[in-house]
């Protein structure tokens, strides 16, 4: 006699799983991990054809918290993200401030303004207290990201807890802005809550940018993006550069004097030796203790 056909057995109290419903797979509800995710919320162009195109939605996200890892921070970032800083907030938001917390180094303005980035939108927090204390860093994080006026929040935060990073995700989501949180490379064996990570390094062409998609609502990509580093007007800005101090070398005197002199000319922190007003002498600087 043939054994009966065998079938699942439920517990009376535990109802049967629903199928999914096509309505609910059309609108993206339901993600299959072995499919790129279609991103339910908004994004916005990354400015890199080659990223958008493996990225949910064609873009960064919009009220989510993206990591991006690096073996040194100021490396990779600027190159990363500028374009589509530089491109400004969404419709009806145009142009809103970039704050910066904790970066590890000054903006060159010159070069983002070679990627189109208005050094004016600059808001940078800095100071002892965020260089030393890990929850005032995230903290100044969670009141930036609350900010109407804010199109994006860029923070470097080399130790963070899980569970600050959980907030963060939170307040991005509440408040739908967009949040980059640049870290070591060395915390990519951690967990985070970020729905999109990203290791960056440097290429083996000096001019190209390494990009490893670490995280993504999609199946893994095993080949790490090659993206040009440096842009054309930005190429154009530093070969002009070397060529006038290149003119300057030729045209400077022998002179023990004159060179001495140059040396010993002091130019006043923050000040911009060429004159003029500086764009990121609006800083604003936490108190430290």
């Amino acid at each position: 006699m043939p054994s009966p056909a065998l079938s699942p057995v439920f517990p009376p109290d535990r109802p049967r799983p629903a199928a999914v419903a096509p309505e609910a797979l059309a609108v993206g509800a339901v993600w299959r991990a072995d499919e790129l995710a279609r991103q339910a919320g908004a994004t916005r162009p990354t400015g890199h054809a080659a990223l958008d195109a493996v990225l949910p939605g064609g873009g960064w996200p919009v009220g989510a918290l993206v990591e991006v890892l690096q073996p040194q921070a100021g490396q990779g970032e600027w190159r990363l993200l500028a374009p589509a800083l530089a491109a400004g907030g969404e419709p009806g938001r145009p142009g809103g401030a970039l704050v910066l917390v904790n970066p590890p180094h000054r903006p060159f303005v010159p070069a983002l303004a070679a990627q189109g980035l208005d050094a004016a939108r600059l808001l940078v927090l800095h100071g002892p207290l965020l260089a030393r204390d890990a929850a005032a860093r995230v903290w100044a994080c969670e009141q930036a990201l609350r900010g109407a006026g804010v199109a994006a929040v860029l923070a470097w935060l080399p130790q963070v807890r899980p569970e600050q990073l959980r907030r963060l995700q939170m307040a991005a989501q509440s408040f739908q802005q967009q949040l980059f949180v640049m870290r070591p490379l060395a915390a990519q064996h951690e967990a985070s809550p970020a729905v999109l990570r990203l290791a960056l390094q440097a290429g083996e062409d000096a001019d190209a940018l390494s990009v490893r998609l670490l995280k993504r609502r999609g199946p893994p990509l095993d080949t790490p993006l090659m993206l040009p580093a440096r842009p054309e007007r930005l190429q154009a800005l530093l070969a002009a550069s070397r060529q006038q101090a290149t003119r300057r070398r030729q045209a400077s005197a022998p002179a023990g004097a004159g060179l001495s002199a140059l040396l010993n000319t002091r130019v006043p922190a923050g000040a911009d030796p060429r004159g003029g007003s500086d764009a990121l002498d609006r800083l604003v600087a936490l108190a430290g203790r």
